[in-house]
């Protein structure tokens, strides 16, 4: 059989932090895949992301930030492989998961465009095993020119027109090494979701109850229903911060929707 060719494209934005692991990670044997393409789109970095990646072998396009969704689907027009591999930065590749993509390729049945891999959240170095974190499934191993970022503010999505498959073995996801990065990702990401929920009248007709009882379900769900209590301390943070999140992008809300009217 013919070796296949595989892109692997990474957006960035000051992630000097994560990017050599990220890179590091792409150890493919060369027996299915002939040398993996890598691209780097970076939104205009202030830190060593650019050199960092271009040091370690990567393709690098510095492309003014236009949003998550059209960030991605900018980058997925610039691969030239069959197969396309989406990473965030913060991602790496585990030996045992390029030995599983290697195999899986191979054998895909027609009509399949894509594969879901697992992530393991890793939160102050603990990975989290509960909260609804794991296993935490995301599309991003597809064929090329069969699919495309959905057009969210955050949290965008990958879509295929065909069937998909679920791999087996997971990548590690090394998502906040501290509170304070947690606080500042969380303030942008509260930022973005309130672009969509501005729109929900639900939303903005029922406030007081997001705003109050939200943070309190979602702070019981992840910690009894989801078993964060038996993530230990890092458990007990990680939802009440993800509680904490919420509380905070409903007090937005409040704050540009409900109080401007008074």
């Amino acid at each position: 059989m013919k070796n296949l060719s595989l892109s692997v494209v990474i957006i960035s934005l000051n992630e000097e932090r994560n990017i050599g692991r990220c890179l590091k990670s792409l150890r493919f044997s060369g027996k299915v895949f002939s040398k993996p393409e890598v691209i780097v789109v970076d939104a205009q970095s202030k830190d060593q992301t650019v050199a960092t990646a271009r040091k370690l072998g990567a393709k690098v396009f510095t492309r003014a930030w236009k949003g998550y969704s059209d960030q991605k689907n900018w980058a997925l027009e610039k691969c030239r492989g069959e197969w396309i591999l989406s990473l965030d930065a913060d991602e790496e590749l585990r030996p045992e998961l390029i030995q599983e993509i290697e195999r899986k390729v191979q054998e895909t049945p027609p009509g399949v465009d894509g594969y879901f891999i697992k992530r393991r959240a890793f939160f102050l170095g603990k990975w989290i095993r509960h909260c609804g974190w794991w296993p935490d499934a995301q599309l991003r191993l597809i064929k090329k020119g069969r699919g495309k970022f959905t057009n969210e503010p955050v949290h965008e999505g990958l879509e295929v027109k065909g069937k998909t498959l679920d791999l087996d073995e997971p990548m590690n996801h090394y998502s906040y090494d501290t509170i304070r990065q947690y606080l500042k990702k969380m303030n942008r990401y509260s930022d973005l979701y309130l672009l969509d929920v501005a729109r929900k009248e639900k939303k903005k007709a029922f406030w007081m109850y997001y705003v109050t009882l939200a943070p309190l379900f979602t702070f019981l769900r992840m910690y009894i229903s989801r078993g964060g209590i038996l993530d230990g301390w890092h458990g007990f943070m990680v939802c009440g911060l993800s509680a904490f999140h919420d509380f905070c992008k409903y007090a937005k809300l409040w704050e540009r929707e409900i109080l401007k009217r008074k």
